[in-house]
């Protein structure tokens, strides 16, 4: 997936020239180094800057609605990564030179460096594609314009589809440094024509798509990547076809999308430590609740010292007013040295009555003479605590995969879906009828039926939403019509709670469920 990287890495070239010898050196060394680029990019987009590294600011403490998060970037090993870039620095010493000359402008000494190395190159691909990298200098540091001339002609010649796609990169970055977007653009629909590889196919689609993204043509872009979804089969290339409309449904302003597309992503590429923290960081952002805990509990459970996702889950656990949890995970992440999460434990811990300090001290009272049995009762209230809350998590954690599971689904109808499979006649709890009749994209549906407690109680019930795909997103409303007022111990009465609906594999069974996790909504409507 590196070419997608990189293409992603073209802004972040494009506005911070003084760094781009260190990128262009962890593009040489992406075999070691492909984990760091991978985060690079997705917190450049993600804060729309050039910076790589942030901590949110400590909230006020009378905050009470979410507990800071924290942002990082993985890490390779150092030791194994700096062993493996020592071993190809030996053969790129070329490299070095080469570079060197064009920083300081001597640019015959870099064209003899690069010519020098080219006459032992015996790999042709591989001469290719370095000879596109020199020429891309030629154009950024040379200041030769005649260089893209000469990278649209080592493609055309280029011995394989790979070191073709390789140049074509580079001439992209050419060309969107230069903002010749409409060039870039023709570029790569005309090796997306061209390529006879699927998965260069897919990469091509992807690099196209944010080539008309740049150009301002995020729809069309879009509409490319769709139409390659429906096609792509592999899982690599499925992963990366929604890790890309993440992008561009952001750039819509569609951010709820976005962050289903990513997590969609992880299905196929459900081992990727870096874009598990991303997913759950940016469903965290927008409260989108089941992604965000599902995917931190998922890289917890493989990369149990990533202190930033324990502290990040601690504050998933706050935020439902789980303080133990919070704090177990806070310590966790406190003891790999992580001072955010200090801070956050210092805090929780004045609000929640100092739990785990109260255990410490009852354990010392235990070791005195003559023991007040209230330091009894308070290990027994510290145990209760704790067996509850855990209880509680098992239930969040189990109701979040179930609803992960649900948001994928949608997501998949969303894109997928026919919207007139939705019209028709259904039936709820198998006694009330309701149908569903599209216009102008959007629906309408209302029914009456009873609820029984103590007495039996009418209700007046209307479902309203925009129609995408097999999918809608809209508002469930729930009104009394008898006129009596809910009892201490009757059923809640009115309801208003913003809902997604979406249609099964199988076309026979309309599901629709709360649009936040924290709501009890969930109905099942089969055809009539």
């Amino acid at each position: 997936m590196i070419v997608e990287v990189l293409t992603i890495i073209t802004s972040f070239l494009s506005d911070n020239s003084t760094t781009i010898a260190v990128v262009l050196l962890l593009y040489i060394f992406r075999e070691s180094v492909a984990g760091l680029i991978s985060r690079l990019k997705s917190l450049f987009y993600e804060n729309g800057g050039s910076k790589v590294s942030i901590e949110t600011a400590p909230l006020d403490r009378d905050d009470k609605k979410t507990a800071p998060l924290e942002e990082a970037v993985e890490k390779p090993d150092s030791a194994d990564a700096a062993e493996k870039i020592q071993e190809r620095e030996k053969d790129q010493n070329w490299f070095s030179e080469m570079h060197k000359a064009f920083l300081d402008g001597r640019i015959e000494d870099a064209d003899a460096a690069f010519k020098a190395y080219a006459i032992d190159e015996k790999d042709q691909s591989k001469l290719e594609e370095n000879k596109a990298l020199y020429f891309y200098f030629k154009f950024e540091n040379g200041k030769d314009d005649a260089a893209i001339k000469e990278l649209e002609k080592l493609a055309s010649f280029a011995s394989t589809e790979e070191s073709k796609f390789s140049v074509l990169t580079w001439l992209s970055f050419c060309l969107s440094d230069s903002k010749q977007h409409k060039k870039e653009i023709g570029v790569w629909r005309s090796a997306k024509s061209e390529a006879k590889s699927n998965l260069l196919i897919t990469k091509a689609t992807i690099s196209l798509a944010y080539a008309l993204n740049k150009d301002g043509q995020a729809n069309e872009a879009k509409a490319e990547l769709l139409k390659r979804l429906k096609e792509a089969e592999e899982d690599e290339q499925l992963s990366s076809l929604y890790e890309a409309l993440s992008d561009i449904e952001l750039s819509l302003g569609n951010k709820t999308i976005s962050v289903y597309c990513k997590d969609k992503s992880l299905e196929y590429y459900p081992g990727n430590r870096n874009e598990l923290f991303n997913s759950a960081y940016a469903a965290s952002n927008e409260d989108i609740d089941e992604i965000s805990i599902s995917n931190y509990v998922t890289l917890v459970g493989i990369d149990r010292d990533n202190s930033t996702a324990l502290n990040n889950l601690g504050a998933q656990a706050q935020e439902a007013d789980l303080k133990i949890i919070a704090i177990e995970n806070y310590k966790r992440s406190a003891s790999f040295k992580n001072t955010l999460a200090m801070a956050n434990q210092g805090y929780l811990l004045l609000d929640a009555g100092f739990v785990s300090e109260a255990e410490e001290i009852a354990q010392q009272a235990l070791a005195e003479n003559d023991t007040h049995q209230n330091i009894y009762s308070l290990l027994t209230a510290i145990h209760e605590r704790k067996e509850k809350e855990k209880k509680k998590w098992d239930e969040l954690s189990s109701k979040a995969l179930d609803r992960q599971k649900s948001v994928r689904t949608y997501l998949e109808q969303y894109y997928l879906g026919q919207s007139e499979l939705l019209e028709g006649v259904w039936v709820l709890n198998g006694k009330h009828q309701v149908s569903i009749k599209i216009d102008d994209g959007s629906f309408k549906a209302s029914w009456s039926e009873e609820l029984a407690g103590f007495s039996v109680s009418n209700y007046a019930v209307e479902l309203a939403g925009k129609v995408t795909g097999s999918t809608f997103a809209g508002t469930y409303k729930r009104k009394r019509t008898d006129g009596a007022q809910t009892g201490l111990l009757g059923l809640s009465s009115d309801m208003h709670v913003s809902c997604i609906g979406f249609l099964n594999q199988d076309e026979k069974t309309l599901n629709i469920v709360a649009s936040s996790l924290r709501e009890d909504l969930c109905l099942f409507l089969s055809r009539a």
